[in-house]
């Protein structure tokens, strides 16, 4: 059974990943990491769950296109200029100005953080791709970085994908052996984690999650479980999930889950209820997770460092105020940019796209939520 144009529960799912990371974020950063719970401490690969995300909803929104010979790689590329480039150029051109009034104000910051020299590497979005040193300036832009690499290389995957879609398992197999395989061979030659990999070349990390959500999509478009099946599946994958954190800590085990939560949640959205998180507010809470994975960094500078600095004792008395301050605020920056900034720059850039570009073939109208 198809899906439908706007799968809505993976919009909602979007907020989910993106509140996960940024728990684990405020935790970690005002020192409350001594009582830190499994399920917080592994909030890192909610960038995983988006990588995945990201495939599933492109081979959505695109794959027909593709299929049909519609597809315009020029335009999908604008297209997704258009939804990250302007609120990434934004918070790392925050950031630089923060750095220069912090500085001045007696702030004192890692300097390999901010290195100027890297700040061209921030601009192409090549920070991800192994040509820096460090995690620098707005540093949650790396996995941007990583997107930028898997939306430049979406024809190859899909065409992958859709050479694997007649034998699905097959297709499921071939994709967990490439992310066994690139995790085992990280973890032995370059003795990192591959789920913990962000500037040291975070594209390798985006690599089988991207090409998992494409193959995830092929699947379940053929497919129909039932409804009752699909929201059984829903709560079994968060139940795997709980139990491959606190039980087997294994961030394999997880990347596993989350894949299946991805693939669950669509095929909630078959039915006429519309699937699960699939209301207004989720929806609209996912359309701004974006913004506010992209702002947080900046305002734990101006709030929690501020705090640390002005009023040491009130954040070592209240530090869990701070953390949910620092939730609060992120959620409400995040809201304010999406509307009087992303938003509105996005449908500019869709509205005038440069004529280079148009000329071709033409591309159909991208779905306004696509990851």
């Amino acid at each position: 059974m198809e899906y439908p144009n706007d799968i809505k529960p993976l919009t909602g799912l979007r907020f989910i990943a993106a509140s996960w990371l940024l728990i684990y974020f405020f935790w970690k950063r005002l020192g409350l990491e001594g009582a830190v719970p499994d399920v917080v401490a592994f909030g890192y690969m909610g960038v995983d769950l988006f990588f995945i995300l990201s495939g599933f909803v492109l081979a959505h929104v695109y794959g027909p296109q593709v299929e049909a010979k519609n597809y315009s790689h020029k335009g999908f590329i604008w297209a997704r200029l258009a939804r990250i480039y302007p609120l990434h150029i934004l918070m790392l051109s925050v950031m630089i100005g923060l750095w220069i009034v912090g500085s001045k104000l007696g702030f004192t910051y890692d300097a390999s953080a901010f290195d100027v020299s890297q700040i061209p590497f921030h601009i192409a979005l090549l920070q991800a791709w192994g040509f820096v040193n460090s995690d620098g300036w707005n540093f949650p832009s790396w996995s941007i970085s990583a997107e930028w690499f898997a939306y430049l290389t979406f024809p190859i995957s899909f065409y992958l994908a859709s050479k694997l879609k007649n034998s699905k398992i097959g297709g499921l197999f071939a994709v967990s052996a490439l992310f066994v395989a690139i995790y085992i061979l990280t973890a032995l030659i370059g003795k990192m984690e591959l789920t913990n990999m962000t500037w040291e070349g975070g594209i390798l990390r985006i690599i089988p999650a991207f090409m998992a959500g494409v193959m995830l999509w092929f699947v379940g478009r053929d497919i129909r479980l039932g409804q009752k099946a699909a929201y059984a599946g829903v709560f079994a994958s968060f139940l795997m999930l709980f139990v491959a954190m606190t039980i087997f800590k294994s961030p394999m085990m997880i990347w596993f889950t989350l894949a299946a939560i991805v693939f669950f949640f669509a095929e909630t959205s078959k039915y006429e209820n519309g699937g699960i998180c699939s209301n207004k507010v989720w929806v609209y809470l996912g359309e701004v997770s974006f913004a506010m994975y992209m702002v947080h960094l900046p305002v734990d500078i101006l709030t929690c460092k501020g705090i640390m600095k002005f009023a040491t004792a009130f954040h070592e008395k209240h530090h869990y105020i701070c953390f949910f301050a620092g939730m609060t605020l992120s959620l409400i920056a995040a809201i304010t940019a999406h509307e009087l900034f992303e938003k509105p720059v996005r449908n500019f850039m869709r509205t005038h796209t440069p004529s280079w570009i148009k000329k071709g073939k033409k591309s159909l109208k991208p779905v306004e939520n696509a990851a």
